[in-house]
């Protein structure tokens, strides 16, 4: 089913408005999308996260293409991303394409983004039922030197906070591998095998840090944070994920400096790390 969440008519005009205006630069960040592994009928989540920036972004533009009409996509979420108070996120899902595109838009103050890592957005998929063996590869909309290409939003974009500039960041597309039966003989080395909590990173870290972690299996998942007191100061991750590699991105501006944990729970199991915030 064809879908629309909201409109970029707007937007569009504002960066076409802004295109006139700015240089084009090539930007060593990177846009990073997951890949999952899901059967016929799960609900998946395919993480898309950036590295590396080295600039202060004020807005930018991801549009993704899914090569398979072997899934549904049903929502993008926001939940521990980057996104910061004073932005507007916008959200396009054309099912009948198999396209869907995000951004971020500045919407009061000088809001930006000037971590070097962190979560973008997640997209919440539906694979069909039935479905048959495939790979569904999550790639930008189109690929065109930006030198030839006339087309607004064919490619993930960022703009720095001067308005002068718009950044082309380096792409890693993803995937969405659908099987219909996960024995034990299958071939799941896209995927972890154990369940797992990476040590934050940057720390120390002010204000914002990425916390990493991955499941061996779709399933129900908590993140929270807690103070040195044991008191909980925030949840970042509360319901299902994929199997797979997921990132969360905990803003601490709110917060006071010291020692925190951060505590994964999945099936029963318990995992947490100490992180230090420093102001």
């Amino acid at each position: 089913m064809n879908r629309t969440v909201k409109c970029f008519t707007l937007s569009a005009m504002i960066f076409a408005f802004l295109g006139l205006l700015a240089a084009t630069a090539v930007l060593a960040a990177e846009i990073h999308v997951g890949a999952v592994e899901a059967m016929p009928g799960d609900h998946a989540v395919v993480p898309v996260t950036l590295a590396g920036n080295a600039v202060r972004i004020m807005s930018l533009t991801v549009p993704l293409k899914f090569s398979s009409a072997s899934l549904t996509i049903d929502s993008v979420s926001f939940a521990g991303a980057l996104l910061k108070p004073g932005m507007t996120p916008m959200v396009s899902i054309d099912n009948a394409a198999h396209e869907v595109r995000f951004s971020y838009f500045p919407s009061s103050g000088s809001p930006m983004i000037s971590e070097a890592t962190g979560l973008l957005a997640s997209i919440h998929l539906t694979i069909s039922d039935p479905a048959s063996d495939q790979t569904v590869i999550v790639d930008s909309i189109c690929q065109v030197e930006h030198q030839t290409q006339p087309v607004l939003w064919s490619r993930p974009e960022l703009a720095d906070t001067s308005g002068t500039t718009t950044y082309t960041p380096e792409f890693t597309a993803g995937q969405v591998v659908i099987k219909n039966s996960m024995d034990a003989g299958d071939d799941q080395s896209l995927l972890p095998k154990v369940f797992a909590l990476e040590q934050n990173f940057p720390n120390p870290f002010n204000p914002s840090t990425v916390i990493s972690f991955s499941l061996p299996r779709q399933g129900m998942v908590s993140v929270k944070v807690f103070n040195i007191l044991g008191q909980e100061v925030e949840t970042l991750v509360d319901g299902p994920l994929s199997a797979g590699a997921h990132t969360v991105t905990w803003n601490a501006d709110r917060q006071a400096s010291g020692v925190y944990f951060y505590r994964l729970t999945f099936e029963g199991q318990v995992l947490t790390r100490k992180m230090t915030f420093l102001k």
